[in-house]
Order: structure tokens, then C-alpha cells, then sequence
């Protein structure tokens, strides 16, 4: 069987560098890669590659002398050489062509449109590797760097656990008279873990907190780690408009698991798409890194846990420990009994949901509908205020805040349901203290 077609990518970016390479190692060809001209050449020169992907614009040696001196080498007589760039002047593909070049390609380009070019000057292997499947990432990922900053400092003498709510409603935000005391900005809830600042989720709510922010910090750079529990609109629709992205000496790190279909970055980058938005995600000045969790991570002094929860699509919720301290989320959830029937199975998955909230200071809980409510919405994937209770009382947590607010629920219907919840709890005997979100308010471990 004939060796696979080798490819050599010189690539400066590092964060293109691993897509191109990415995008090809997936159809089975051998990927070399090379971080500068220079290294371009010295790899040529023992890799022996059939292709060269060879970026433009590189420090120290520019792609044009590359492709000149490829072309001025013996040894690489046969090497074909795929320029990209995001220059996409015709004079610069000729200059490129005249270089030696056998094809020039247009940044940002597609997974199929460069494993298509490089089929086509190189052919196709035999037999398709097993290199990472990348079909889902329309474009790449042009952010700085390659990967998530989590070496967050935090002064050793800062214990304190906060939870600021900014966003309080579920499903569309809900302003005017009747929602001024609870709020009517989607989920967005800020954490502060000593100096570590969490924001949960990125609903309306994220643009106050952005303002917020720089008005705290004014002139100093601000680094947070963003957890979004799902990406349905009411959860991510805030994010364009969170001001500290736009400056560039800010950081942030967006985590999730990865979604039903596509990974967590191109769902942000799809909510931005021209149709949508006027500005791209690429044009956002800040470091931004997109993380898909595959387990509890560690950010500073804080752990966080993640737990799937019932509700269409892929959603999450999360457990922030710090301190002897914990805050859990738990927003778009139907109970699987309540859903699917009482089999020993669903059983067991709502026992893990309260296990997962077990103990905490700060439950956030979704309660979106009355019981009344939920027969004409079952199957939407949210609970009742009885749905809060009973788990709130099966976690032993301290203290349950209701969350989710239905948009329909003015200030009026909220205290009612404020009051009979905590009557519920009364009767049943409990000390678990319960109050609902209201934006702006603050809680305090």
C-alpha cells in the first residue's frame, strides 16, 4: 500500500496552525508543522513533505521567500505549495503564483474547502486516518493563543464567596413596571470566588455586568472564566453586548460541554454571523478562549463540577466549590419522573441532580412555572415552584434562591409565589432558608 501524502504546514498562528493541521491529519494525511519560515525550511528538509500549506505574513522570513527558496531547492523539485492568507488582493496571488506557488487560498476557508485543494494538488490517501473529526468548525479559530489561561491568582487572605444576580428571567427578557423589584434581564449571575470572577450564563443581564465592571476596574485589565449552562438564546443573547470583550487587554475563558451538533465556539461565532450582528467574533479585542469540559476543572482556589440536566438540546449545571464554600446552578431542568414516569431509572437520575446540589450554601433554582402552568407546557424542559421545594429540601442546602423567573410573573405574582413556597417549607418543617433572585442583589458566604 502506498505511503500517505505528507503535508507540511508553516504557520505562525498557532490557533490556524492546529485547524489546518486538524483538518487534514482527519483524512489521513502525515501533518508536520513549523511555527516560522525558517523552521519551515529546516522541517522541509528532513519531512520531505509532498505539500507545503505556507502562510504569508510570518515573522523573520515571509512566505514569498519561502516559496522562492522550496522552488530554488533540488530536493523539493516536486513539492507542491498551497499559499493562504487573509490578503486577498489579486496582486498578492500573483506575486505568489510568480513565487512558485500552486494554489493560493483565502482566509478564513472552510474544513471542506482546504481538504478539497489539497485533494486535488495532492490526491486523496488510501485509507482515511484517525485524526480528530473537525467537520463542525466552519472557520477558524483566530483568537490569540491556543489555549485557555486557568493560572488565575487569588490573594490568600480573600475567602469570601459572593453571588450577584444581574439576569433573572428564563425564556425572553421581560422590562417594564411590573418587573422593576425581581428584574427583567435573562440568566446572568456573577460569582466571586476571592479575587476570581465567574459569570454564569450570558443572558441580558452580562450587559450591566460588563458596565459594572469597568467601572470597577477602570484602567486595569479584567480576567474572568464564563460558564454557560446551555446556549439557547435567553442564555447566550447578552453576549455581544458585554463591553469588556471589545477592550483588548481583557481575558476570558467561555466553558461548556460541546453541543448536540456543533462545537461551543461556533455557536458564538453563529449568534455574530452578518445575518445576525454587525460585528464578528473575530473582531472582539479581548483574549477570548472557548473550553468544552470533559470533567471538573480547577481555577484558582475554585472547583468547578458540571452535571447534564433534562432539557432539549445539551444543558448543564454547575457546582463552584471554594473554601469549604459552594454555590450550585441548576437552571433549565425537568425532573425525569415528572417527565417520563417513576421506572427506577429516571429515579436514579433525579437522585444524582439532588446529590450533585447536595449541601451547598447557595442552591439557584430553577422554579419557572406554577403547577397549573406546567400541564400546558410539559415537555419544554423547565420545573415548578413544587419541583424547587422538594429538591431543595432532598439536597439539604442552606439556602435556595428561585431563579428563572417566568416573563410572564410580575413583581406582584412573584411575592405570591415567594410566600407560598416558603410556607410550603414551614409546614414540612424545614430550616431551609428561601428567597427568590432579584437583580442587583447580593449574597454573601
Amino acid at each position: 500500500m502506498a505511503k500517505p501524502p505528507r503535508i507540511l504546514i508553516i504557520e505562525d498562528d498557532e490557533c490556524l496552525r492546529e485547524f489546518a493541521g486538524d483538518a487534514l491529519s482527519g483524512k489521513g494525511y502525515v501533518i508536520e508543522r513549523a511555527v516560522d519560515g525558517h523552521e519551515g525550511l529546516a522541517k522541509a528538509a528532513t519531512f520531505l513533505p509532498d505539500l507545503v500549506v505556507l502562510d504569508l505574513m510570518m515573522p523573520g522570513l515571509h512566505g514569498y521567500e519561502v516559496c522562492q527558496r522550496l522552488r530554488a531547492d533540488p530536493l523539493h523539485a516536486k513539492v507542491r505549495i498551497l499559499v493562504t492568507s487573509s490578503k486577498s488582493f489579486e496582486t498578492d496571488q500573483q506575486i505568489a503564483k510568480r513565487s512558485g506557488a500552486d494554489a493560493f487560498m483565502v482566509k478564513p476557508y472552510t474544513v471542506a474547502g482546504i481538504q478539497a485543494l489539497v485533494e486535488e494538488l495532492i490526491g486523496r490517501p488510501q485509507k482515511n486516518g484517525t485524526g480528530p473529526t473537525v467537520e463542525d468548525r466552519d472557520t477558524m479559530t483566530l483568537h490569540k493563543g491556543g489555549g485557555a489561561f486557568i493560572e488565575t491568582r487569588n490573594d490568600p487572605k480573600k475567602t469570601e464567596v459572593s453571588v450577584r444576580f444581574w439576569g433573572t428571567r428564563g425564556s425572553s427578557p421581560a422590562p417594564g413596571p411590573d418587573t422593576v423589584r425581581y428584574g427583567g434581564n435573562t440568566a446572568c449571575v456573577e460569582v466571586r470566588v476571592g479575587d476570581v470572577l465567574f459569570i454564569i450564563d450570558c443572558g441580558t443581564g452580562i450587559r450591566e455586568l460588563g458596565l459594572s465592571l469597568l467601572k470597577e476596574k477602570k484602567d486595569e485589565p479584567i480576567e474572568g472564566h464564563i460558564l454557560i449552562g446551555h446556549t439557547h438564546w435567553d442564555h447566550i443573547q447578552g453576549f455581544p453586548f458585554f463591553a469588556p470583550l471589545y477592550i483588548k487587554r481583557n481575558k476570558f475563558n467561555v466553558y461548556s460541554v460541546r453541543g448536540s451538533s456543533k462545537s461551543l465556539e461556533r455557536v458564538f461565532r453563529g449568534q455574530m454571523a452578518a445575518d445576525y450582528f454587525p460585528v464578528p467574533l473575530n473582531n472582539l479585542a479581548a483574549d477570548i478562549h472557548f473550553v468544552e469540559l470533559e470533567g471538573p476543572v480547577q481555577i484558582g482556589p475554585a472547583t468547578v463540577a458540571y452535571h447534564y440536566l433534562n432539557h432539549p438540546g445539551v444543558a448543564i449545571g454547575f457546582r463552584i466549590s471554594a473554601f469549604g464554600k459552594s454555590v450550585t446552578y441548576i437552571s433549565d431542568h425537568e425532573g425525569f419522573q415528572r417527565l417520563n414516569g417513576d421506572e427506577d431509572l429516571n429515579k436514579r437520575q433525579d437522585d444524582a441532580v439532588v446529590d450533585f446540589a447536595r449541601g451547598s450554601d447557595i442552591l439557584i433554582m430553577e422554579a419557572q412555572y406554577t403547577e397549573e402552568e406546567y400541564q400546558h407546557k410539559r415537555g419544554w424542559g423547565h420545573s415548578t415552584f413544587d419541583d424547587a421545594i422538594v429538591r431543595g429540601l432532598a439536597s439539604e442546602a442552606k439556602h435556595m434562591v428561585l431563579f428563572h423567573h417566568d416573563p410572564t410573573h410580575t413583581d406582584e405574582i412573584m411575592d405570591r409565589h415567594l410566600d407560598y413556597c416558603r410556607e410550603k417549607l414551614r409546614k414540612a418543617g424545614s430550616n431551609l432558608f428561601c428567597s427568590a433572585a432579584r437583580e442587583r442583589s447580593v449574597i454573601t458566604i
